[in-house]
């Protein structure tokens, strides 16, 4: 991250010239090498182009261990991330959002978006239909497969599919080395919920693991502004089971009441993500450039 940050800062803001009756295009004195020597890679710099329109990009992180959470709040100024309830959604908030305080740098500057994945009809009864006729397309194996990659290989196939579960079933996800975070996340959903292997087999299909809601546009708004009022996001990334019908309702319904609420923009004020999300723009490693400097450089 250190390198990476120093190229994109390897050029000032004001570097580029672009003096085209001059052959100027930018200022030699405003670029500047990256000159880093680590334990197992050097790397001189400067970059081979200036600033992006942002910048940098914006640093979405996804995982939610103790150790995705604290480089979280050194670097990332987003952070997807999968919750199956709001409690545990404003647990997780909270506590990165004091880990972004305590690594010296303003709450306000990293996003939390978990995933959403909503299914919308006219009627409650309807969506919840809808939602039955998707699960039923999950293939049960497929799915016991994909669970057992979740727990880093675990056997599953002794487990009837009809019989509810309980956390025995499962490994410890202290023992999981890869995607632990979602090992919590479903364990939480079988203590909770006590499904049977086919239920979760069958949430997990579409969602992978994020947070399903299914109702009318009202509800599917009314989700979403208390998640967001209430300390549990301070976003979404919607994930629409079905594509691109889910994806319309969503943007055609849902979005107009999330605008009257004042929760959504009614109009782009800028063009690039970084504008979109709101992020301040990030000041770049160079000092202010002196108020007197020759232009130079090569054409």
């Amino acid at each position: 991250m250190e390198v990476v940050e120093a190229l994109w800062d390897s050029w000032a803001d004001d570097a580029v010239v672009d003096d085209r009756a001059s052959g100027i295009y930018a200022r030699a004195d405003r670029i500047r090498p990256v000159k880093h020597k680590g334990i197992h890679y050097q790397v001189a710099g400067p970059l081979n182009l200036p600033r992006c329109p942002q910048g940098r990009p914006v640093l979405v992180q996804a995982g939610s261990s103790d150790t995705g959470r604290r480089f979280a709040a050194r670097h990332a100024e987003a952070v997807f991330t999968a919750h199956m309830e709001k409690a545990t959604a404003q647990a997780f908030y909270a506590d990165l959002k004091a880990l972004v305080a305590a690594a010296g740098r303003s709450p306000n500057e990293v996003l939390i978006l978990p995933g959403l994945s909503p299914m919308i009809g006219g009627t409650e009864a309807e969506a919840q239909r809808l939602a039955r006729e998707v699960n039923e397309l999950a293939d049960p194996e497929v799915g016991r497969k994909r669970l057992s990659g979740r727990f880093g290989g675990h056997d599953f196939s002794h487990l009837p599919l009809d019989r509810p579960l309980g956390p025995e079933d499962f490994p410890d996800p202290g023992a999981v080395e890869a995607a632990r975070s979602r090992t919590e996340v479903i364990l939480s959903l079988v203590r909770r919920e006590r499904p049977t292997l086919r239920q979760l087999l069958a949430s997990l299909a579409g969602a992978r693991g994020h947070f399903t809601a299914t109702g009318t546009p009202e509800q599917i708004a009314d989700l979403i502004e208390d998640w967001f009022v209430d300390g549990a996001a301070d976003g979404f990334n919607i994930m629409p089971p079905l594509l691109p019908s889910m994806l319309d309702a969503f943007s055609a319904e849902v979005v107009p009441l999330l605008q009257r609420r004042g929760l959504f923009r009614a109009a782009y004020e800028g063009a690039t993500l970084r504008e979109h999300y709101g992020l301040p723009w990030p000041k770049s490693k160079f000092a202010a450039a002196p108020s007197k400097v020759k232009a130079s450089g090569a054409g």
